[in-house]
């Protein structure tokens, strides 16, 4: 009978520990899918700093469940978050971990999502034949998933597809199409609204009747379902007024937007808020008034200078969210090697009395002593010899930084820029203050002038004719507004240098 009671009682202990350790994992994962939800509202409203904010919290509670799903989901979120931030190299290393995952492995979906962030970091690198790869992957992956998110996933790259194919844009856009309809409107009705804004665009030019159409369905399902954010639509509409000449309802059309973008407290983008202004612009210049058209021109230009600040505050908060992630990891792995020390040093003391109240007895055990004490004093130079051979090997690593940059720029490896502005960390942020509208391949063209190669040898390396080379770097003086005479690689090299 008491083994029976006992038996009993511990069953009971066993069984309640369970439950609330279930309890425990499932508060936890509801906590993780509030902060991917919460990354989600975030991306939807732009504002790309707090969606990796919101990610990165979930990871970490992702990483301490131990669940492969969420921890994929977490790393998934962050990349695409680094991506928007145009963190690029930050977001393949989470692409990366990402696949490294379990459930990264048997989910059709991830890797297609995963696959996606990855085609729009090459494009944003300018490297627009492996966005074109990574697109027909993506399909393959999906073609004939039911799942709700897989075939919004699937719709979208049609319609990317085809706007790289412009001779097959019809097509692509009907097989997008064809996805949605599996869909009740309510679920796919974002999606039906890009989608009819994407063919008014698609026709505008051609058939601007048609476009006024597709853009008056496209703001007509928006409003169906009561979504706020409706700038894109009144950004099309005064799109399509513009092309009829009818300039005061386009500007009408572009303040909807600007007031939209303000009343939904949307971070402003240089795609959307700016350009809208300049349009403005534009067309107060077309109707004559001018002190109108210098006024939006000036916002323009302002909120040019204020992206640029902006996007840098958001790259260096980006950064440091990362940063801060790692140290705390070193600083538990510190406090850990901490407690293994003083955890030593507590069993050397202990050891020492148990020692010393030996010897009082037995005196031969001196030389025991002695000789532990002599090989405690090794392993201590040992270890002071190898930090200062690892100490030589890290300054070796910053001496040869140079060399490094020179060999991958000769190699026309697509490391190179990342590599040269881990050694130049100033260059592309002086460049762009210089010249914000620069485009990456310029900007890669410029580190290699830079180093001081000549056209003849930038030619070579990059597989490029010498007379395209200097046409484009013709292209960049002129954006530099630099005098004839003047050396371009002197010319930036003193840019670089310019501390003010």
């Amino acid at each position: 009978m008491i083994t029976t009671n006992y038996f009993i009682r511990n069953s009971i202990v066993f069984f309640a520990i369970i439950l609330s350790n279930f309890a425990f994992c499932q508060d936890q994962f509801k906590e993780i899918d509030n902060l991917l939800q919460k990354a989600e509202r975030s991306r939807q409203e732009f504002n790309n700093l707090d969606q990796l904010k919101y990610a990165k919290q979930a990871s970490l509670l992702a990483e301490e469940s131990g669940d492969s799903k969420k921890i994929t989901e977490c790393y998934y979120n962050i990349a695409r978050a680094l991506s928007f931030l145009e963190l690029q190299k930050e977001s393949f290393v989470y692409i990366n971990k990402a696949y490294q995952q379990p459930y990264s492995k048997k989910s059709k979906l991830i890797q297609a999502q995963l696959k996606e962030v990855k085609a729009f970091n090459y494009y944003s690198l300018g490297l627009t034949s492996q966005f074109d790869k990574e697109l027909p992957s993506i399909v393959k992956l999906l073609k004939g998933e039911k799942d709700k998110d897989a075939i919004i996933l699937l719709q979208r790259t049609y319609l990317n597809i085809g706007s790289t194919k412009p001779d097959s844009a019809k097509y692509y856009s009907q097989l997008c199409y064809n996805e949605l309809k599996k869909l009740p409107e309510r679920d796919s009705h974002l999606e039906l609204s890009d989608f009819y804004r994407y063919k008014g665009t698609e026709l505008l030019e051609t058939k601007p009747d048609s476009a006024f159409y597709y853009y008056q369905k496209s703001i007509k399902i928006n409003q169906k379902y009561n979504d706020p954010i409706i700038f894109f639509n009144y950004t099309s509409l005064g799109d399509y007024y513009a092309s009829q000449k009818q300039y005061h309802e386009a500007i009408g059309y572009y303040e909807k937007a600007i007031q939209n973008i303000k009343d939904q407290s949307i971070t402003p983008y240089h795609f959307v808020n700016n350009d809208l202004y300049d349009k403005i612009s534009d067309l107060y210049g077309k109707l004559g008034n001018k002190e109108k058209q210098n006024e939006y021109q000036s916002t323009y230009l302002n909120l040019q200078k204020k992206l640029l600040t902006e996007r840098n505050k958001n790259v260096e908060h980006a950064l440091e969210i990362l940063l801060k992630d790692q140290e705390e990891e070193y600083k538990s792995s510190e406090n850990q090697r901490l407690i293994w020390i003083l955890t030593g040093v507590l069993v050397l003391i202990i050891l020492f009395f148990f020692i010393y109240w030996i010897l009082r007895k037995n005196l031969k055990h001196k030389e025991t002593i002695i000789k532990e004490a002599n090989s405690s004093l090794q392993d201590k130079e040992e270890i002071i010899y190898q930090k200062s051979f690892e100490t030589q090997e890290l300054q070796q690593k910053v001496n040869d930084a140079y060399t490094d940059v020179i060999d991958l720029a000769k190699k026309n490896d697509p490391s190179f820029y990342f590599r040269f502005q881990e050694v130049y960390p100033e260059f592309q942020k002086k460049l762009l203050e210089h010249s914000p509208n620069l485009r990456t391949s310029e900007l890669i063209l410029c580190a290699y002038t830079f180093l001081g190669f000549t056209i003849k040898d930038i030619a070579e390396y990059t597989f490029k004719s010498v007379n395209t080379i200097r046409n484009r770097k013709q292209s960049l003086r002129k954006k530099f507004s630099m005098q004839t005479e003047e050396d371009m690689g002197i010319w930036l090299r003193n840019l670089v240098a310019n501390k003010d």
